[in-house]
């Protein structure tokens, strides 16, 4: 059976239930001396409490919804039979119907919602590195925060490095300095103030030497290799 199939059953059930019980329960409110328009709120009040107690099923309403629809026939049927006549006491008990429907309505309408709003579970937020790797994670409403790796950290405060970080970095100044970038035709053309057809004749007769060519195969130069103004032009 699909669900489709199984929501449409339980409408049906309930329809026919609730329209045959309304009719006997209309009845029982005329006969204890109602008025039209007053009976049918005898039906009306209980059909809603039967209703809502089927539609959040909670095991207490479904149970009392359900016999307070079956005292209403029951009274009905009965004064209806001749088995019972109007009296104070039949009086009493139709008359507390319609409060005792009204209460349990109106408490399942406000608890509720309220149930299956804390029913919901917080959602998380993962644990996102920061600039200096640190992990965080928080939850929403909640100022807490864990630091992965706080242990690792100085006394000063400042993050503990690798193994060998340090040491590295000590050895990497005491190393050559790091070679000045390599200049194009263009850049020799302008340190020396002559035109760029003048260094590739210069390469040509050996005034200047390439260091090297690029992928697009153009001449670059070392710095440090380039002849002193004077020199060049003498």
């Amino acid at each position: 059976m699909t669900n489709d199939s199984g929501v449409w059953i339980r409408r049906a059930s309930t329809a026919a239930g609730l329209a045959y019980t309304a009719i006997a329960e209309y009845e029982l409110a005329r006969r204890l001396g109602a008025a039209p328009a007053i009976a049918a709120m005898l039906p009306i009040s209980i059909d809603c409490y039967v209703v809502a107690a089927l539609k959040w099923f909670r095991a207490l309403d479904v149970f009392l919804s359900l016999a307070l629809m079956g005292a209403a026939q029951v009274c009905a049927h009965a004064l209806d039979a001749g088995v019972v006549t109007v009296s104070l006491d039949l009086v009493a008990v139709v008359s507390l119907l319609v409060p005792i429907a009204l209460w349990r309505t109106h408490a399942l309408a406000r608890q509720t919602p309220r149930d299956a709003e804390d029913a919901v579970p917080s959602p998380t937020v993962p644990s996102v590195p920061d600039e200096k790797g640190l992990r965080t994670a928080s939850t929403p409403g909640t100022d807490e925060v864990t630091l992965d790796r706080l242990d690792e950290q100085d006394a000063d405060g400042t993050p503990e490095l690798p193994p060998g970080t340090q040491q590295d970095a000590a050895d990497a100044d005491d190393g050559p300095p790091p070679e000045p970038p390599l200049m194009t035709s263009a850049q020799v053309a302008e340190r020396y103030g002559i035109a760029m057809s003048t260094v590739r004749t210069w390469v040509d007769v050996g005034r200047l030497t390439v260091h090297t060519k690029d992928a697009r195969n153009r001449s670059l130069f070392h710095p440090d290799a380039l002849p002193e103004q004077e020199a060049v032009r003498s």
